[in-house]
């Protein structure tokens, strides 16, 4: 069997997509809520570094920060349900809170 080795860009536009299809598949569920908020957080954290090594374009770490404000976006408006236990309410407020200074992060970086 032949190995050939993957480009680094290409490995994490891969993960990436990867990544993005299964956040897609999250619920309403606030266990799940709470795995999407970090998974955002890991990808964009991951889009940055990919950003400055000239990986991906600046139009695709774009599109990645938007989804993710949505994201962010969306739990925000979980928790002003009062159906969410007051644990799981503070794990999502954590994991949001995450997400966003990866955001500002990501802000820094570049378009």
């Amino acid at each position: 069997m032949e190995f050939r080795r993957v480009p680094p860009g290409r490995r994490i536009l891969a993960g990436l997509s990867a990544l993005l299809a299964t956040l897609a598949c999250a619920g309403s569920d606030p266990g799940k809520e709470i795995q999407t908020l970090q998974s955002w957080r890991a990808t964009i954290d991951l889009a940055g570094e990919a950003q400055l090594r000239g990986w991906v374009t600046p139009r695709y770490v774009a599109q990645l920060r938007a989804e993710a404000e949505n994201e962010a976006r969306a739990a925000g408006e979980a928790l002003s349900r009062n159906d969410v236990p007051g644990a799981q309410r503070d794990s999502i407020t954590t994991a949001r809170r995450d997400l966003e200074r990866s955001l500002a992060r990501l802000a820094e970086v570049g378009p």
